[in-house]
């Protein structure tokens, strides 16, 4: 769903930022990565899209959306693209570029990753009980995304549960060593139960706890900030990358 236009004067690209260059639309859409390298008269020049995934090609011509990161939503804008001569292909030049479009999109992009970590459900312990009470399950994740977590659950777990989440790995992914998370649905992987689950930011606290039960938190949960969520997006974009360059995407 995207919401109505808004001046591009609003949301300045800069130079080296990440952006998402999409082409088509549904299954055949392609999905590539880029960085921005400059900004002039004719446009927006970037290094060439590395290739992530889907089943359409990048063409000289091609009409493309490019979506971008800001601290409350992904953004897009259309546009065009076209080699740069003599650049050795090493960069595109984006021009007619479109009004600027707040886009609302369910998931971040994920990445197929196995992870370690331990979850301990809040519905049967009272904030009041303190840590010591919380009682953790060992679990891995088949996924990460900025936006959470695709992880083996117990038969305990259900939709529209709070979790706290502690990952082995923690410092790679740039996160808390403790963040909260709601479980938004359930599925079954071969004879396995899997959770989905969306971290829980800082900003979004009061939508899940009372007051009350936020200052009770620990201080790591309530550290979890759009900008550590970004780190989690350039982990993956880079680490996409390493993966694309090795062929195993």
């Amino acid at each position: 769903m995207v919401s109505t236009k808004q001046s591009t004067d609003t949301f300045l690209l800069k130079p080296w930022e990440r952006i998402e260059v999409v082409v088509g639309e549904g299954s055949e859409q392609g999905v590539y990565v880029s960085r921005v390298e400059d900004i002039n008269s004719e446009g927006v020049l970037i290094t060439k899209p590395d290739f992530i995934g889907g089943n359409k090609l990048l063409t000289a011509n091609a009409f493309v959306y490019v979506h971008f990161m800001r601290p409350d939503a992904l953004y897009r804008f259309s546009a065009r693209l076209r080699p740069i001569p003599n650049s050795n292909d090493k960069m595109i030049q984006l021009y007619n570029i479109g009004g600027v479009e707040r886009v609302q999109r369910r998931q971040f992009v994920r990445l197929d990753m196995r992870l370690d970590l331990k979850y301990a459900p809040l519905k049967s312990v009272s904030l009041e009980s303190g840590m010591s009470t919380l009682i953790w399950k060992d679990s891995h994740t088949a996924n990460v995304s900025a936006g959470g977590l695709l992880m083996k659950a117990g038969n305990d777990l259900s939709k529209s549960e709070l979790i706290l989440i502690k990952v082995s790995k923690y410092e790679i992914l740039g996160i808390p060593r403790l963040v909260a998370a709601i479980c938004c649905r359930i599925v079954r992987m071969d004879e396995d139960k899997f959770a989905g689950v969306e971290f829980i930011l800082d900003r979004n606290l009061l939508k899940y706890f009372s007051q009350n039960e936020i200052d009770l938190l620990p201080s790591q949960v309530k550290s979890f900030n759009y900008s550590i969520q970004n780190k989690i997006v350039k982990f993956i974009f880079e680490q996409q990358i390493k993966d694309r360059r090795k062929g195993l995407i």
